[in-house]
């Protein structure tokens, strides 16, 4: 026969041993069953064997018990009439290629068993070089007692890779930038598998964008949906936040939804802002808002509360704006420019404001959809007294009584001993309810006479009144006296 059908017949032959082995794998402790293949009748003799050390042994020449071998003595069982052995208390000496006789002749099953630990935990150690551009990740445990052990890989969410005890990295690898750079490894025999804890990131990420925010409403514009968007390729891992006017920042997500009814919408003038945040940057986007349109404002009052000296008050510009804000409030004296100064107003006597147009305040409410001004209030301090103006006041009906009073003593012989007199003291002392009465008394019946012929005297006591407008009454009254004196 030629030598390559020898080879040819040989490789079959193992090929049809070899598929004929059963490969068992069990965990130190455990129990395990061989099964022979089943026959119709019961075998007369059985004996199974370790490589080429007898298990266990049954004939039925020599009697109805089996003899057991070893350390399989007292753990194992033989079933004489199906031929299934069963060794309980796995031990790693337990580990070899079974095989079994029946009727003293093999057969072609045959069984390979392993005895092994669980695989630990695995922990990955990382090792980077200088310039941190490339790291060596190493799935680290101890196997002693668990081989054959197999490594298995996965990178953020992917598939598990069956790839070996080392993993190498580099900063430009594109799996980098998936799932949050974790990085897990995992342990795996015959009897268990053990994951590692995620290992990431490797390398620092890039700076986050500035974000900006991307409003979409309903058609009704009673619910929007705010979106913090930014590229973040290559600054993963980054978190999300958002704060709504001056409140406190909060990691909800990339997305907010928002409704005309939340009560965070009327405060600090509806602005919402989003936060990009990451292991090295955050950036912060330009707030937005308002979102929904405000109720129009309210005509205000303007309420004034002043000191007890009323030297100086403050003015409120007050109105219901639940649902308008925001607003701004303006001030306006008198005819003058609008100003945005805010809510209160403080004004002192002595501001110069007080004496220009009128003395009036009012103040305005105004926000995006509307505005409304207050009834104007003032003036807000009393009127100063002149003294000038009260020394012309008490001057020229002086200077009506002079006037009177020469026409009289100019058509009679003399005046009155206490004509002047009294005509000093009405004037200087400005007491006309005592003298008013005589003096006019005195005075009836010349009054339309001095009408008929004026005379020079009189004309320069007119212009004294007129031209001087004395400044008071005492210099009205010496006045007078001079021009008596001068006539007579």
């Amino acid at each position: 026969m030629p030598n390559q059908m020898k080879l040819f017949i040989l490789l079959c032959s193992a090929k049809a041993v070899f598929s004929k082995t059963e490969i068992l794998s069990h965990k130190f402790g455990d129990n395990v069953v061989l099964k022979p293949d089943s026959r119709t009748n019961p075998p007369s003799s059985i004996l199974w064997r370790l490589g080429q050390n007898k298990v266990a042994d049954f004939d039925t020449d020599f009697g109805p018990d089996v003899t057991y071998y070893g350390d399989f003595n007292g753990r194992t069982t033989l079933d004489k009439t199906t031929g299934e052995l069963t060794i309980t208390g796995l031990r790693k000496t337990d580990e070899g290629v079974y095989s079994v006789e029946f009727n003293s002749k093999r057969l072609e099953k045959t069984y390979t068993l392993s005895v092994l630990k669980p695989v630990p935990k695995p922990a990955i150690i990382v090792s980077c070089n200088d310039n941190k551009t490339s790291c060596t990740l190493t799935c680290n445990g101890d196997t002693a007692g668990a081989e054959p052990v197999t490594y298995w890989w996965k990178v953020g969410e992917r598939n598990w890779e069956n790839i070996s005890k080392l993993l190498t990295v580099s900063k430009n690898d594109s799996k980098l930038h998936q799932n949050d750079y974790k990085y897990t490894c995992k342990l795996k025999n015959g009897v268990s598998e053990e994951d590692s804890a995620p290992e990431g990131q490797l390398f620092d990420p890039k700076p986050v964008p500035k974000p900006t925010i991307i409003v979409s409403c309903n058609d009704n514009k009673i619910s929007c949906t705010l979106t913090c968007n930014g590229d973040t390729a290559g600054a993963e891992p980054v978190t999300y936040w958002w704060k709504v006017g001056e409140g406190n920042w909060e990691g909800i997500g990339k997305l907010l939804t928002v409704a005309k009814s939340d009560s965070k919408l009327h405060q600090k003038g509806y602005k919402y802002t989003c936060k990009l945040n990451n292991s090295v940057s955050e950036k912060v986007s330009d707030p937005i808002g308002p979102l929904f349109d405000p109720k129009p404002v309210p005509k205000p009052t303007i309420i004034v509360s002043c000191n007890d000296n009323k030297i100086s008050c403050t003015l409120t510009c007050d109105g219901d704006t639940a649902d308008a804000e925001p607003v701004t409030y303006w001030w306006k004296v008198g005819e003058g420019n609008w100003e945005g100064i805010g809510k209160l107003l403080t004004v002192a006597r002595s501001d110069s404001k007080r004496h220009q147009n009128g003395y009036k305040y009012t103040c305005k409410l105004k926000n995006s959809v509307s505005e409304k001004d207050s009834d104007p209030v003032g003036q807000l301090f009393g009127q100063t007294s002149s003294f000038v103006g009260v020394g012309v006041g008490v001057a020229i009906p002086c200077a009506a009584i002079a006037i009177l009073v020469f026409v009289v003593w100019r058509k009679k012989t003399g005046p009155p001993n206490n004509t002047v007199s009294r005509f000093r003291k009405t004037c200087g002392e400005n007491k006309e309810q005592d003298n008013t009465g005589r003096v006019d008394q005195g005075l009836g019946n010349g009054e339309n006479k001095e009408q008929e012929n004026p005379s020079r005297v009189e004309q320069e006591l007119v212009n004294v009144a007129e031209v001087n407008g004395f400044n008071n009454a005492e210099e009205s009254n010496e006045q007078t006296k001079v021009i008596f004196d001068d006539k007579l």
